[in-house]
């Protein structure tokens, strides 16, 4: 019996310790069960458990996080370095061809649009692919106009090659030209085109809100002024900066690397005078198309320039002079005979450069070098403007050179890069690229004229040498201050820049002293 009690009590303990035991797991199970975190701590997590929220995925995925995030940002700063040529050592320099095309494909792609907030993640695409680019018209704008490439290579006057081209001048650091300003075709002055005030809703704004002549602006900066009165219109129209000219030193950087050492050696373009170094130049970024930082200004030239001696306008010009010759009593004697001097004269330069240079050069399908070179001459010794010699003494200026020529205007003016207005200049050069820039101002009879819409700008080529027969081989019309009698005084001083490969013999140098002068500029210019 003791021995029977004693198993008894010794089951009886054993059942009773099974027993804690079962309420203890009973109560650690409960606890779990309403403490999910704790579980989920404990148990493994299965990569696609839906229990987990955002924030707990990414905090245990924060390393692969961190790595491609940070590849993405390194390769956004290397991507960044070398486009813009900061990596490479060409970050002042002119863009390449590929880096121009390049930054158009991005500017036009959807993604480019959704990052700059210029449209909605969820907008349809154009043909679905989200990197494909985008259509190039705003479709808010009504109506919307399809433009046709032939057209405007064909159409130099139309109104978007001039948006283009005023657009390349105002994003060129300094550059500025009056927002109501527009082609005129044809001109009130009598030419084909011209520029004038096409509009006049900056002006509008302006005078209510800005300054516009040196002294409002002198008075403004004094603040002895009120905001309520009526300001005049502005006086500066056009500020084409030097970045943007084609000069004897774009020229030299360009040309240098194209042209082989053998012909360097046998004719250095550092030997050609600038109006044959601006000839190649504009030749061969004719040829180079689409990638030429001046194709907005090559795109406006007249297909057809205006010299005299242009073989395809010949049949015109002989009736320009029978017409000054019958009806203003101008004496023409000569001239045609002239004019065939001239053609000559210039095929021989054409012929000189073509044989020197011209297979370096590219140029536009479908055309020979030589009848590109002739085009570029024409243009050259229709259309280039005299400056200081600091920064080229013959350039070519967009934008400036579509002006038309009146002798009773004001002449164009280079600014030097320390004109102050509170020294008496009517314009602040704030920026050290002024220094080589053209203003341009409306003015007649020696005061400013503001103009309305319809009416021309237009300035004074500045040219007192010019001989009626210069004028006409030159620029191909004979303005009305030469219709009457002129007669010629020969300088005393002895002419200049004979040498080199295109001097005495070759006769390059006609620029200078030959039967092609160019437009005159200057500080004096409005003298």
């Amino acid at each position: 019996q003791r021995m029977g009690r004693g198993k008894n009590k010794k089951n009886r303990d054993d059942s009773s310790s099974n027993t804690a035991k079962q309420q203890q797991k009973n109560q650690a199970k409960t606890k779990k069960k309403k403490d999910p975190t704790s579980l989920h701590q404990r148990l493994p997590q299965k990569p696609n458990d839906p229990s987990r929220s955002f924030y707990q995925w990414c905090l245990q995925e924060r390393q692969g996080i961190v790595w491609v995030l940070g590849c993405a940002f390194l390769g956004s700063l290397f991507g960044f370095g070398i486009g813009s040529g900061l990596l490479t050592g060409e970050g002042n320099k002119a863009p390449n061809a590929w880096r121009v095309a390049l930054g158009v494909r991005i500017r036009s792609s959807a993604t480019y649009e959704v990052l700059t907030l210029n449209r909605a993640p969820w907008s349809p695409s154009n043909g679905g692919s989200f990197f494909q680019e985008t259509q190039p018209l705003d479709s808010r704008c009504k109506p919307v106009v399809s433009l046709d490439a032939e057209t405007l290579r064909s159409d130099p006057s139309h109104s978007t090659v001039y948006a283009v081209l005023r657009e390349a001048v105002v994003r060129e650091k300094g550059g500025y030209v009056h927002p109501d300003l527009g082609i005129l075709s044809p001109a009130p002055c009598g030419a084909a085109r011209g520029l004038g005030m096409v509009r006049n809703s900056y002006h509008r704004c302006q005078t209510k809100c800005l300054p516009g002549t040196a002294d409002e602006k002198r008075r403004v900066k004094s603040k002895n002024t009120t905001t309520e009165m009526t300001f005049m219109q502005e006086e500066v129209l056009i500020k084409a900066p030097l970045g943007f000219q084609m000069t004897r030193t774009a020229a030299l950087e360009i040309l240098m690397p194209l042209i082989s050492p053998e012909v360097q050696q046998r004719a250095s373009l550092y030997e050609l005078d600038d109006a044959a170094l601006l000839t190649l130049l504009l030749a061969h970024e004719r040829g180079v198309g689409k990638y030429s930082r001046w194709l907005p200004y090559i795109a406006s030239l007249p297909l057809e320039p205006s010299c005299g001696y242009s073989k395809n306008l010949r049949p015109y010009l002989l009736d320009s002079i029978n017409a000054l010759r019958e009806e203003l009593d101008v004496d023409v004697s000569g001239w045609p005979g002239e004019l065939l001097k001239a053609t000559q004269y210039a095929e021989r330069i054409a012929n000189a450069l073509s044989q020197d240079y011209g297979s370096f050069l590219q140029h536009p399908k479908g055309v020979s070098q030589l009848e590109n070179l002739e085009w570029a001459l024409c243009q050259v010794a229709s259309r280039a403007i005299a400056g200081s010699q600091k920064h080229g003494s013959l350039r070519l200026i967009p934008l400036v050179d579509l002006i038309n020529h009146d002798n009773n205007a004001a002449g164009f003016v280079e600014l030097t890069g320390e004109e102050k207005i509170d020294t008496g200049d009517f314009v602040d050069s704030i920026l050290e690229e002024d220094s080589g820039a053209f203003v341009v101002r409306s003015r007649r009879h020696g005061r400013r004229k503001a103009l309305k819409v319809g009416q021309e700008l237009l300035i004074n080529y500045n040219v007192p040498h010019y001989s009626p027969l210069d004028w006409f081989v030159s620029v191909g019309f004979l303005p009305p201050e030469r219709w009457g009698g002129w007669k010629k005084i020969d300088s005393a001083l002895p002419k200049i820049r004979m040498d080199g490969p295109f001097g005495a013999s070759n006769s390059a140098s006609f620029f200078q002293t030959g039967p092609f002068p160019h437009r005159g500029a200057g500080r004096n210019g409005d003298l």
